[in-house]
């Protein structure tokens, strides 16, 4: 599996928690963006469909209220159904809402997408994911990861909305917007399956320690039966000895 292959590349050098790290980053970077996206269109949308814009900004309501009420049942969901398995299936709703969105021609529609599929994607796919991985795969800068996570929803907002008004600004059909953010999801999806691993050993790495180093039993236990054998005239006790204290040294994983 292309995970652990570049797990094994990496050891040594980068743990693998901080490839996690950048993808869950990335995925939350995204998420943001598309959360971001009906601002954008609120005006095209006016113009094309003829719609008020109270009728509009209640599609994006429902969503902003599904987006907050989600955390609990998608933590519930990531410990039932898996970490990985969770954000494809969440993403795969942003995919449809998004695209999905484009064939709309009545505000019942618009609800549909941008307010229920929408809000529960963007809601599976909230801090409670960065939470999760960052308790999962570190033990060390935990505080610092996590803060990185959180600046993605601004960074997402900062990177989409710009490049989403050029396209609107330049003459596009508001379609194209929708469009791209579907395709950004999609994506992300091939990425999450080849690059998240549901758990550290999954891709073989254990999570980081405070020191930084890898906290494996395995090398530890290894290492330890490599001290005894090493004796020429039988097993002294001073090997036994050290063998035991590395093993007590270790913090449990």
């Amino acid at each position: 599996m292309l995970r652990r292959h570049l797990a094994a590349r990496l050891d040594g050098r980068l743990h693998y928690a901080w490839v996690v790290a950048a993808l869950t980053f990335l995925t939350l970077l995204v998420v943001a963006g598309i959360r971001a996206t009906p601002s954008v269109l609120i005006v095209p949308l006016e113009k094309n469909f003829g719609w008020s814009r109270d009728r509009i900004t209640l599609a994006v309501s429902i969503g902003l209220a599904l987006f907050g009420l989600m955390g609990p049942f998608a933590a519930a969901a990531m410990q039932r159904f898996g970490l990985r398995r969770t954000m494809v299936a969440a993403l795969l709703l942003l995919a449809a809402a998004m695209g999905g969105s484009a064939f709309v021609t009545t505000p019942l529609g618009l609800v549909l997408t941008w307010g229920v599929l929408a809000g529960i994607g963007t809601g599976t796919m909230a801090m409670v994911l960065g939470v999760t991985v960052v308790n999962r795969w570190f033990e060390s800068k935990r505080g610092s990861v996590l803060g990185l996570l959180t600046a993605s929803t601004a960074t997402g907002s900062l990177v989409f909305l710009p490049v989403l008004t050029w396209f609107i600004e330049r003459g596009d059909d508001w379609r194209v917007v929708v469009y791209l953010v579907a395709g950004a999801a999609l994506a992300l999806i091939a990425l999450v399956l080849l690059l998240m691993p549901e758990r550290p050993a999954e891709s073989r790495p254990v999570p980081l320690r405070r020191d930084g180093r890898r906290c494996e039993r395995r090398d530890a236990r290894q290492s330890a039966r490599g001290r005894v054998r090493r004796t020429r005239d039988g097993i002294e006790i001073r090997h036994v000895l050290a063998a035991v204290r590395e093993l007590l040294r270790l913090r449990p994983c």
